[in-house]
């Protein structure tokens, strides 16, 4: 196989490989992102064997800029090759879909089943500050899952950290209002008391969940990674194999 064909190749699976990736971190489900992941390395693996048996050409005829722009190239190659491994990590851990998934399914089941019971618990008393106080907990719980979503996609951690502040200060005024109410509300309501507790615990259980998923922010990091230092090291390798064409194209054996 010529040199020419060989740098054709590798411009190829390049191309490959960078769409596998692309396809990786923007995957919806975890099987898509581990399959195109999958086809990158794949892509990743065939290039260095190209770039093996090209080494081997060029090193035969030992022309001085067939050899320093193949360097080039090797050394870009090898910084893109970084990037990937690390991008697509990244990319198959999925941990702000995983979030986004927990508190769109358990965490709005448990959220539903503790407004249920505190509304319960609000049409059993007539003492006007409890039933202030539950719905104001109501409110409250509601308030922390809209922040729990804003905070799945954000990229700043000084943003994460105010939005949990939040969190705490909103899931103090529900734990309050549960602790107070409760000894004031008739025995007719104490089983709703209990599923508002037990529903409320969940709730406290998939959040920090949920927190601790979204702060890993692997989707957020591996999207930035993509369009901006996956993007970079892809152009200066594309450079780096066109100027290693062009060199190949000059020389006295272009087709061997």
């Amino acid at each position: 196989m010529s040199k020419l064909e060989l740098v054709n190749k590798i411009q190829h699976r390049l191309l490959e490989s960078v769409e596998a990736e692309k396809s990786a971190v923007l995957a919806v489900t975890d099987e898509e992102s581990i399959e195109f992941a999958a086809q990158s390395k794949r892509s990743v693996e065939e290039i260095d064997r190209l770039q093996s048996d090209l080494s081997q050409l060029i090193a035969a005829d030992a022309r001085r800029e067939e050899v320093e722009t193949l360097a080039a190239f090797t050394a870009m190659w090898a910084e893109l090759k970084g990037i990937d491994v690390r991008l697509l990590d990244l990319a198959v851990a999925n941990s702000n879909l995983k979030a986004s998934r927990l508190s769109a399914k358990e965490g709005a089941a448990a959220l539903d089943r503790f407004i249920t019971s505190v509304d319960a618990m609000t049409r059993s008393s007539s003492d006007v500050a409890i039933v202030r106080s539950l719905t104001t907990a109501a409110t409250s719980a509601a308030r922390i899952h809209s922040l729990l979503l804003a905070h799945i996609p954000e990229a700043s951690g000084n943003e994460m950290t105010a939005l949990e502040a939040r969190i705490r200060a909103l899931g103090a005024t529900v734990d309050t209002a549960l602790r107070e109410s409760r000894p004031s509300l008739p025995p007719t309501a104490s089983s709703s008391a209990a599923e508002a507790a037990q529903a409320w615990a969940e709730y406290q259980r998939v959040m920090a969940e949920v927190i601790r998923l979204s702060r890993l922010n692997t989707n957020v990091i591996s999207f930035d990674v993509s369009i901006h230092e996956k993007r970079t090291a892809t152009r200066a390798c594309s450079d780096a194999l066109a100027a290693l064409r062009s060199a190949i194209e000059s020389g006295p054996h272009a087709t061997r």
